[in-house]
């Protein structure tokens, strides 16, 4: 146990002139559970460290404390379009469900309350969404192909699956332009706007065998798809970058190459 008291750590990094703000967020704010952790986000003067949370515990329970300074108040204040998976999503939907602690120069409240009368629309940039489009076709072209294989390919693909599934979920909610914020916002949002979806999961999860397991992944990867996001046609040509990023505009290079 690193620290007894939440209440008297928050107390200690008041008396520091540095620290210009405190909230918790998640379950530390409203109710903790048994199986919470503690979220706690530190307003500094400026971030000339570098340093972006400390993992620790405090009243024995798992802990992350996440830090911002003045400079990103000021870069996320006026802004009308946010990111939702990246820190600019992240800490404003924090503070907007969050429960201030310390807040001597009103920066927190008044960001709030600009919030709650004028919130940022939030989305997922392309960038993401093209990502995880060619990550969950390339994993089902793989796999298909390891399930025909011999029992190393078959085992090698039960290791396979582990992530695959994992990156199936995370790409239904890009598809979709849904904010990504945790696994238990994600079964929450699946039980009230797509229960099958979630049943199919359940029922992977349940397989005894990697014949149950490819079955359910298969379903699973047919339900991912939204929007010009789709699985890869039979002619796919799918170029990636050295930024390992799928860039269309390689196509012309390619074609010339083996037109």
């Amino acid at each position: 146990m690193k620290y007894s008291s939440l209440t008297d750590l928050i107390e200690k990094m008041k008396s520091s002139p540095r620290v210009k703000g405190i909230f918790t967020t998640g379950t530390t704010a409203s109710r903790l559970t048994q199986s919470s952790d503690i979220d706690l986000v530190v307003v500094i003067d400026k971030n000339n460290e570098g340093i972006k949370l400390v993992y620790t515990t405090i009243e024995k329970r798992f802990s992350d404390i996440f830090f911002f300074d003045i400079d990103f108040l000021n870069h996320v204040k006026n802004k009308q379009e946010v990111f939702c998976n990246n820190f600019d999503g992240m800490f404003l939907e924090w503070l907007v469900k969050g429960k201030i602690e310390y807040d001597p120069e009103n920066l927190l409240s008044a960001l709030k309350d600009k919030l709650s009368k004028n919130s940022p629309i939030q989305k997922v940039p392309d960038s993401e969404k093209k990502d995880f489009w060619v990550k969950v076709n390339y994993n089902y072209i793989a796999n298909l192909r390891y399930y025909s294989g011999d029992d190393l390919y078959k085992k090698a693909l039960e290791m396979r699956l582990l992530y695959s599934v994992s990156e199936l979920i995370s790409a239904y909610f890009s598809f979709r332009d849904i904010s990504w914020r945790g696994e238990k916002a994600a079964v929450k949002y699946l039980e009230e706007n797509d229960p099958g979806f979630l049943s199919i999961f359940d029922a992977y999860s349940k397989g005894n065998s990697l014949e149950d397991k490819m079955k359910h992944y298969e379903d699973l990867f047919g339900k991912i798809f939204f929007g010009e996001y789709q699985k890869w046609d039979n002619d796919f040509v799918i170029p990636v970058s050295t930024k390992n990023q799928y860039d269309p505009k390689l196509r012309l290079f390619w074609d010339q190459l083996a037109g």
